[in-house]
């Protein structure tokens, strides 16, 4: 069957205005064109003023030119050449060449080269191509000019023309080429002052968002990180058991939020700098969408609002999607909805719009009854750092990045997030995704969080951590599940800890330590101890490049500080053979 296309399913930059900044200011493309039209006119008019004073060979040769520029741009204009300007210098030189063997120097066309010269700057970005281009344009003129000075001296003319029909063509030559090359040194200073005026500007908007940044992220961080400061003072002069148990669970809140912040900051630089990658799995997509609202309705059982769910039927099939991402998304989502909803409900709808044998299209919306949002805030929401207040929701905190990382993501995919809302009537946050089925059975997702005793009691680990904070939290996590903790605080002593006990059962190493880091511990592991499996334990922003790089240095997986223990007994037993819930 056709592959389904619709308004959803069309490639997006992830940051078209920031990568087309410099394409756009320099207008290269525009301007080859518009050199292009411009050589066609001149050439038609001399052409023309040739044939009026009777010099009608060199007027057939200047429609020439004429007819080869003018298929050069149609070409160009149906994609079958990659360069215009190269092929438009060339065909210039070429035929400044020709004139001089027709005419000889007597008519002055070699002063074309001039208002030629000026123009390689307009069509050519000096500044952000590489130096060979600029050089091929500048050689070719260079051979030309000079080919035409030599043949003009050594070579008789191929026409005879009258002393008057050179000096009237010498004269309007001459007009001409000091007036083109006027008029295209005024649009270079033009467009190079243009140029500068937006690079400055655009600095400006860097250094208004740094402090921006800086002033947001320097409240948002400093905020849990107070609460976790006060509830550990706390902490230690409370006796209660109850009272402790609720400053514990407010210290997991405070300690989660910042994570959560620290995360948007890095998923937000991983954007930006273009890292941001997919990794499509199979999902049941029906399944997969139960289990994002899952979470949420336990979370409000307790509230005036209710989360809602409406899947169509049709979605209860096996798709590939980057179920981490989506997940992110909609979860970003909902986290707002119930944020600025204090009754009625939050209702995630997908409806399937187009299905076939090799696709379904998927149409996502996430409706609310809250507080809603002023048409005139309704496109900065989208912008980083910053947030929709009113008197109702100052206490309301967070970054101000979760949606515009959720429609950065979405262009990823495809998509583009979209939203109706009127202030006091709700938010109806929209997009669509076109998914290709899968013909392969998923891992399951189950509707419920299956239980894990994490039961590591017959294992026995090589910690190697130089902070001692950081080794006392997973050497705590690790006996808690019942392994056997063997503690090193760097690469050297991690090997001398193996030379007395070559069967550790896996090996959980930080990537910067002193006297000899991650990198060259695994490599002494792996060469002496081939088949203990070795972890990358690591604070480090993991992206994509690096993953692959730690594989390589023979690392078998990563896990990132700081870390889930729930998560760090699930990867240990991955690669150590132990089942789940054994």
């Amino acid at each position: 069957m056709d592959k389904i296309t619709d308004k959803y399913h069309q490639p997006v930059n992830t940051d078209p205005k920031r990568q087309d900044l410099l394409f756009d200011l320099k207008e290269v493309s525009k301007r080859t064109y518009q050199l292009g039209l411009s050589a066609l006119s001149l050439g038609v008019f001399l052409s023309v003023y040739d044939a009026f004073i009777g010099m009608y060979v060199s007027s057939f040769l200047l429609a020439c030119f004429c007819l080869a520029i003018l298929m050069f741009v149609v070409l160009k204009w149906q994609d079958a050449i990659k360069d215009l300007t190269i092929s438009i210098f060339s065909v210039i030189c070429g035929l400044l060449i020709c004139l001089v063997l027709l005419e000889g120097l007597q008519t002055d066309q070699y002063l074309y080269f001039f208002p030629a010269l000026i123009a390689v700057p307009l069509v050519v970005d000096l500044k952000h191509k590489q130096g060979k281009k600029p050089g091929i344009f500048v050689g070719i003129m260079i051979f030309a000019f000079v080919a035409c000075i030599v043949i003009g001296n050594y070579v008789p003319p191929l026409a005879d023309f009258t002393a008057g029909q050179s000096a009237r063509l010498a004269l309007v030559n001459r007009f001409t080429a000091l007036g083109s090359t006027i008029v295209l040194a005024a649009l270079y200073t033009f467009f190079e002052k243009k140029y500068i005026e937006e690079i400055v500007s655009q600095s400006d908007r860097v250094i208004n968002t740094k402090t921006q940044f800086l002033a947001t992220m320097g409240h948002e961080l400093r905020t849990p990180l107070n609460g976790i400061i006060g509830i550990v003072n706390l902490l230690k002069q409370e006796n209660s058991a109850t009272r402790q148990a609720e400053y514990i669970s407010i210290l997991q809140s405070s300690a989660d939020h910042m994570l959560q912040q620290v995360n948007d900051i890095l998923d937000f630089n991983k954007i930006e700098a273009g890292k941001l990658e997919l990794h499509p799995i199979t999902i049941n997509l029906s399944n997969f969408l139960l289990n994002v609202c899952l979470p949420f309705k336990v979370l409000s059982a307790n509230s005036n609002v209710e989360v809602l769910a409406d899947i169509d039927r049709q979605l209860d099939i096996l798709v590939l999607a980057d179920d981490m991402r989506l997940t992110q998304v909609l979860n970003n989502i909902f986290a707002n909805a119930l944020k600025f909803t204090g009754n009625g409900y939050v209702k995630l709808k997908a409806t399937c719009l187009k299905k076939n044998d090799k696709q379904i299209a998927v149409d996502f919306v996430i409706e609310d009854t809250g507080i809603g949002i002023d048409k005139a805030d309704q496109e900065k929401i989208f912008e980083g750092f910053w947030q929709v207040y009113h008197e109702g929701t100052r206490e309301l905190t967070g970054t101000g990045l979760g949606l515009t990382i959720c429609n950065r993501i979405l262009q990823l995919m495809g998509a583009k997030l979209s939203l109706e809302s009127e202030k006091g009537r709700g938010s109806k946050f929209s997009f669509g995704l076109t998914f290709n089925i899968a013909h392969v059975a998923p891992l399951p997702i189950p509707l419920k969080p299956v239980a894990d005793n994490g039961d590591l009691k017959l294992l026995r680990v090589l910690l190697a951590e130089d902070n001692k904070i950081n080794m006392m939290v997973a050497k705590k996590a690790l006996t808690s599940f019942g392994a056997t903790v063997d503690a090193a605080y760097d690469g050297v002593e991690a090997l001398a800890r193996l030379e007395d006990f070559p069967h550790y059962d896996i090996v959980l190493l930080d990537l910067e330590m002193p006297v000899m880091n991650g990198y060259e511990a695994v490599f002494e592991i792996k060469k002496k101890y081939p088949l203990v499996p070795v972890i990358a334990f690591t604070a480090s922003l993991v992206d994509q490049k690096m993953l692959a790089d730690l594989l390589a240095s023979g690392f078998n997986d990563c896990i990132l500080k700081p870390f889930n223990p729930q998560q760090l007994s699930t990867v240990i037993k991955k690669h150590t053979g132990v089942k789940e819930g054994v």
